[in-house]
């Protein structure tokens, strides 16, 4: 009931500004024609033409707030940021009190500025295994997530996996099936909808499903390729390659992503392994901690010894994790380790203050792991608990919830398509439907749904640039065996469209799923000097906000592109379109290039994409799980309205809500009566 009540006050009480629909004076008539002409718009996510109605909404009616505020917000999802932020501040400047455009203005200037940068984590909260009854884990060991904001808690002694949600509430308890009956787990990996779980105890790897069923197991006590005496830490790279130090035989195993045996080893002369007890891998590189000889050894992807890394204050270090751009040591003895990858220093934590201050001694670390907001995670053996520290900016400012649209075609059934990031301008993931509200008129909706994602995900939908020129063309066999994998990978609900960037943008295949379509498509090109890649990536932009499920813009390129090849539209207009509707950037060229490379990471890395060349070596027959990999986030809310059908052309105002790991969020947004189909 408190909860309760704080969304009613949330929603409520913080409107102080009229942002409702207003009473139109004669003369007035065609402001209030505009007005929802331009929200019909919106929300069929025609956001261009929705802008020109609102523009023109307020040109004639200068104090219409509410359709200002939907210029506002129609700016910011055509990727026009600085145009959204005056708006913004007009608006402030008459109700220096609304909470709601105080809110939208302080995520847009950061959102302009990048997002926030301070790093600084604090306490947020423990989670006690002794303490939740039907959950209860003892001497935890391990932890991980997966791609809905879900964590995995292993309990050695209790022999069990605790399932929570994304907001740390937990969901189940698994001991494994009446046939692989989990004994000790001691090290968890996700990958691909599954669970992989390192049993310490029954020498073996055991698969779940995220519902915690048994899948399969492979491995075995001996000393043979495949087989495991005392399997101790799991790390799975972006290949889906399994590594599992297996301790008790003093090596490392790798798997590839069919469970296939592909190689072992354990260093050999000064950098032997004698006790392999944590293993991770970044930047092609593998980190092993060797328990035994108190180090880490680091090893190239074919086993071979780097460099070794060696503390006289480690005693009994345990396991090893590189999270944004940290490497994080766990010792049992002695506390947590960090090494800025960045800076390069060590730090030592053993102890952290609480809220109240006081502080916490670590007891025996085994673990660390962080989510996908950023919030680190460290799991104390001795103490069966997991304490969770997050970034001081985000437990101490609102989310960033925005409405994109609101589709009324079924009236009366409402779907509110939602976005929720938090102030890093990080999507917010696994927020279950309770912690939303929705009041529509003011009056509390208690009955609504919220999509299912894997739905809203099974299919991709990519846009593909190309650069018109002779070097493209010439590269035509680099880029047909590049792209082979990835169409050879697609399914029947793809979509893939092709734009030719010249001196005027065309779209050229509005839907095909055929490689040797766009080959010919740029064959038959008429090469040209110059390219507008600005128009035609707007275009992509607009057509690939219209779709659910995973979506990329795709650049194909030589080395001819230059920077006054984004004319009309320049790239930081481009890249804000793509991250106000979250569609990474990839450019992938057939000529190698540093410095080309260098040119693009403006836009491939705040987008989240990648530069990558197609010359064969393998990263380009990854494509399609890449594209994957970029889920749809929007929370789509879906209600039956309770308003009389009569009332044609009748504005509902809406607000939304949202709380999660105590910090709240709303936006407002609308919508007409529609007349009856």
């Amino acid at each position: 009931m408190r909860k309760l009540l704080s969304f009613v006050f949330l929603l409520v009480s913080t409107q102080i500004f009229p942002l409702d629909f207003p009473n139109f004076s004669l003369g007035e008539e065609n402001a209030k024609e505009e007005f929802k002409r331009g929200l019909t718009y919106k929300n069929l996510r025609e956001y261009s033409a929705a802008k020109e109605r609102f523009q023109k909404a307020v040109n004639l009616k200068k104090d219409f707030h509410l359709a200002r505020l939907e210029l506002a917000n129609n700016y910011y999802l055509l990727g026009e940021w600085e145009e959204a932020l005056d708006e913004l501040e007009i608006l402030a400047s008459k109700a220096k009190n609304d909470l709601l455009i105080i809110n939208k203005i302080e995520a847009l200037r950061l959102a302009i500025a990048g997002g926030v940068t301070d790093k600084e984590k604090v306490y947020f909260k423990t989670i006690e295994g002794d303490s939740i009854r039907g959950y209860r884990f003892r001497n935890p060991v391990d932890i991980t997530f997966d791609e809905d904001g879900n964590f995995y808690v292993a309990g050695f002694d209790t022999s069990n996996i605790i399932k929570f949600n994304a907001a740390g509430t937990p969901i189940s308890n698994w001991r494994g099936g009446i046939t692989r009956k989990l004994d000790r787990p001691v090290s968890l990996a996700y990958y691909n909808q599954k669970i992989y779980v390192a049993d310490f105890a029954r020498d073996e790897v055991l698969l779940f499903d995220l519902s915690g069923s048994f899948i399969s197991s492979f491995g075995g006590s001996g000393k043979g390729q495949g087989q495991f005496r005392g399997p101790s830490s799991l790390f799975i790279d972006p290949n889906g390659n399994l590594f599992v130090a297996d301790s008790g035989n003093a090596r490392i195993q790798k798997f590839n992503s069919n469970g296939k045996f592909v190689l072992e080893f354990q260093g050999s002369g000064s950098s032997k392994l004698g006790n392999p007890s944590g293993i991770t891998c970044h930047d092609g590189k593998i980190y092993v901690v060797d328990k035994e000889n108190l180090r880490v050894v680091i090893f190239d992807g074919d086993g071979n010894t780097l460099n070794t890394i060696e503390k006289p204050e480690w005693k009994k270090p345990r396991s090893i994790r590189i999270l944004d751009n940290q490497i994080f040591l766990t010792d049992e003895l002695t506390g947590i380790w960090t090494y800025s990858l960045l800076h390069g220093e060590w730090k030592q934590l053993s102890k952290f203050r609480d809220k109240k201050g006081v502080y916490r001694v670590l007891f025996r670390p085994f673990a660390t792991n962080m989510d996908s907001t950023g919030s680190l995670y460290f799991v104390d053996y001795g103490k069966h608990r997991i304490d969770i520290f997050s970034q001081k900016n985000h437990l101490l400012s609102n989310l960033d919830l925005k409405i994109e649209s609101i589709d009324t075609s079924g009236f009366p059934d409402i779907h509110i398509y939602t976005r929720v990031r938090n102030r890093a301008g990080k999507e917010i993931v696994g927020i279950d439907r309770l912690s939303f509200r929705i009041f529509e008129n003011e009056n509390m909706t208690p009955l609504f749904s919220l999509a299912n994602k894997n739905k809203l995900n099974d299919k991709l939908t990519v846009a593909m640039v190309y650069e018109n020129s002779e070097g493209l063309k010439k590269g035509k066999l680099g880029l047909e065996d590049g792209l082979f994998p990835f169409f050879r990978s697609l399914r029947d609900t793809d979509k893939i469209s092709l734009y030719r960037a010249g001196k005027d943008s065309s779209l050229i295949l509005p839907e095909t799923v055929s490689l040797r379509d766009i080959l010919a498509k740029i064959r038959d090109s008429v090469p040209e000097e110059k390219f507008n890649f600005g128009k035609a990536s707007i275009t992509a932009l607009q057509k690939l906000s219209l779709e659910t499920g995973s979506k990329a813009l795709v650049y194909l390129v030589s080395s001819e592109g230059r920077e006054d090849s984004f004319l009309q539209y320049q790239k930081s207009r481009i890249v804000s379109f793509a991250k106000a509707h979250s569609i990474p950037i990839y450019v992938l060229t057939v000529n190698p290039n540093i410095a080309l490379e260098d040119s693009w990471s403006d836009m491939t890395g705040p987008t989240n994409g990648r530069y990558i060349v197609l010359d064969g070596e393998g990263e380009e027959r990854e494509l399609y799980k890449k594209f994957k990999s970029h889920v749809d986030y929007r929370y789509i809310l879906s209600y039956k309205t309770d308003t009389n059908p009569e009332l044609i052309n009748r504005y509902i105002k809406l607000a939304i809500g949202v709380e999660h790991r105590g910090v709240k969020g709303r936006d407002e947004g609308g919508y007409f009566v529609p007349e009856p189909r």
